[in-house]
């Protein structure tokens, strides 16, 4: 990957295809995805109740003006993603910069760090997934020397590429390459309805588990 490099244009998924795969569920993505693109338990929705989803406009590293240029870059319905190394020590987001980024219809914010002033994000519904908080901040510059926009970042193991889709509830976060957003859409939905589906014609009735453990071994006392 090329640091100190900011792109200004990245691929889209459509519009409708972003709405889609927020009404479903983080949980349905990830099992239309076979288990794949799912972030780690640490990191968290912060703001409760609130769904995240967007494109990826990354910003490499905790630096401010890095962060800020891809605010400036970013467009409405887009999701900052702040690769910040996954560190607990000092936070590179708060309400103040939420606060902007929501005038410019920016969707949410995903920090691989923490974030601050977490009330305050509530309180604007801001959707926001972090590794926690914590009240001390950096002391800027920090790591710009090493930072980019819009280039691809690894969190947790998975690539984000800007244009990718990111999607977050209380279940977790997940990311869904731009080039699986429509199959994983028809996937989950598909998915979801036949599960809906089956437990429908099963309501009321015994799911007969007592007799498949019997019948592969078990002892029923």
């Amino acid at each position: 990957m090329s640091l100190c490099e900011v792109h200004t244009e990245i691929t889209r998924p459509a519009r409708s295809e972003i709405a889609a795969l927020s009404r479903i569920p983080v949980a349905s993505i990830v099992d239309a995805l076979g288990k794949t693109g799912a972030l780690s338990y640490c990191l968290k929705l912060q703001t409760p109740g609130l769904v995240l989803c967007g494109s990826a406009v990354t910003a490499l590293g905790p630096d401010v003006t890095v962060r800020r240029a891809a605010i400036d870059l970013a467009q409405p319905g887009d999701v900052v993603v702040v690769a910040a190394g996954g560190g607990k020590d000092r936070s590179c987001f708060g309400s103040a910069t939420a606060a902007h980024m929501e005038t410019r219809g920016i969707a949410g914010v995903l920090v691989d760090g923490m974030v601050r002033d977490v009330a305050e994000l509530r309180r604007i519904a801001f959707p926001t997934v972090a590794r926690g908080t914590t009240p001390l901040n950096f002391d800027y510059p920090a790591g710009r020397e090493g930072g980019g926009v819009n280039v691809p970042v690894d969190i947790d193991g998975v690539r984000i590429t800007p244009g990718d889709v990111v999607v977050g509830d209380e279940d977790g976060t997940v990311i869904v390459p731009r080039d699986q957003v429509a199959a994983v859409i028809a996937r989950a939905q598909a998915s979801q309805a036949a599960e809906e589906e089956k437990w429908w014609a099963r309501r009321g009735q015994s799911l007969g588990a007592v007799q498949q453990l019997a019948d592969s071994g078990y002892t029923i006392i």
